[in-house]
């Protein structure tokens, strides 16, 4: 009976052990996870800044080149 006893007890530590493990390499996971999301993340909207800041920037040569040539019509016309 005592010998019984001490392989269900063995039994029962091995199993929580074994929960308890698997808790935290389910728990490590989720995390590795969220921050490769969180990377992602950061680096979709730094592409989207940079797309937008380019966007603006050439809108913004776009319109210093019009001015230009409205000026230099200008000049032309007086």
């Amino acid at each position: 009976m005592g010998a019984s006893t001490k392989i269900a007890d063995l039994a029962h530590r091995t199993f929580i052990l074994g929960v308890f493990g698997a808790t935290v390499y389910i728990g490590v996971g989720t995390i590795q996870l969220v921050n490769a999301r969180v990377e992602k993340n950061k680096i979709m909207r730094a592409t989207w800044d940079a797309e937008q800041m380019a966007e603006l920037r050439r809108q913004g040569e776009e319109e210093m080149e019009r001015q230009r040539l409205e000026q230099q019509a200008r000049r032309t016309e007086a």
